[in-house]
């Protein structure tokens, strides 16, 4: 597809990256996008399930411009908290600054960022996330990606069977940190099937492609597989954990300046490398409204 779109379109070019996903995007006209122009950088995306826009030299209100062209905006809860941008509400700052008084002046910090699709614990998880480079440390922070098409594909078949049909319990109250929610109080038992949440099925079959992939969201550790034994569910959920990081379905991004990619939540997990504490990075990210996982 990248291919075809080269020979055709004069406003920009894609030009795959060779990892397991992944797309370059060169010249993307932000300063003039029409919607032609939309249409066709959103079939790329489709078919590598990451794009990375190079030295896009924008500020946030083109990337809101741009996002919104997409569909609508979700926030994320710590868009009320930390992550809160002041100016622009569709923005969730990702960053380790601090403020004058010495709270957080984003989110995320410093430190390694486990596997996981974003916003996970909703009914109708984003569709899209698009995170923009401001300021970058010398080196670590970087962004891996994983296809979880080619994880779907590639599952013994063992396990593929044992998660056929299969939803997983995402609970509500505790966050990819082990933090409590906003809003929300810890059961006191220890029974997470029985706490708020929601279910999504284990194997998905995105909205606009029709591929089947895995979903997972989060941490497994507050995981349940709905309608299976606590120690079943135990055994199965690790190894679907320790299949998503397979180095053949994964691609890093290495940040630069200007860079912005843009993720489909949908079939796609991510996770990010710690860096120096003594170093700063900044992040803008937007996201967008997607479907009830099916």
């Amino acid at each position: 597809m990248a291919t075809q779109l080269d020979m055709t379109t004069r406003r920009f070019r894609a030009v795959p990256t060779g990892g397991a996903l992944g797309c370059d995007i060169f010249g993307f006209p932000f300063g003039d996008f029409s919607p032609d122009d939309i249409s066709a950088m959103r079939q790329v995306w489709l078919a590598h399930q990451v794009l990375r826009f190079r030295e896009t030299a924008i500020d946030d209100d083109t990337q809101i411009r741009f996002s919104s062209m997409l569909g609508p905006f979700v926030v994320h809860p710590r868009q009320m908290q930390q992550g809160q941008h002041g100016r622009r509400g569709q923005i969730l700052v990702i960053s380790n600054k601090k403020k004058p008084d010495g709270t957080p002046a984003g989110d995320l910090g410093d430190g390694e960022v486990n596997w996981h699709t974003d916003t996970w614990f909703k009914e109708r998880p984003p569709s899209a996330s698009i995170l923009r480079a401001i300021e970058l440390p010398p080196a670590g922070g970087n962004t891996q990606f994983a296809s979880m098409y080619r994880a779907y594909d590639t599952l013994p078949a063992e396990l593929k069977k044992a998660v056929a049909g299969r939803a997983i319990h995402h609970q509500t109250v505790i966050d990819g940190r082990g933090d409590v929610r906003l809003g929300m109080t810890r059961p006191d038992n220890e029974d997470y099937a029985t706490w708020p949440g929601v279910d999504h099925p284990i194997v998905r079959t995105h909205g606009e492609t029709g591929r089947k992939g895995l979903y997972l969201g989060g941490s497994p550790k507050y995981q349940t597989i709905v309608g299976l034994p606590t120690d079943e569910s135990r055994e199965i959920l690790p190894a679907l954990w320790r299949h998503v990081g397979r180095p053949e379905q994964v691609w890093t991004q290495v940040w630069s300046p200007g860079d912005m990619v843009m993720w489909d939540n949908r079939c796609v997990m991510h996770r990010r490398d710690r860096f120096d504490p003594a170093a700063i990075r900044l992040m803008h990210r937007t996201a967008l409204e997607g479907e009830r996982p099916h």
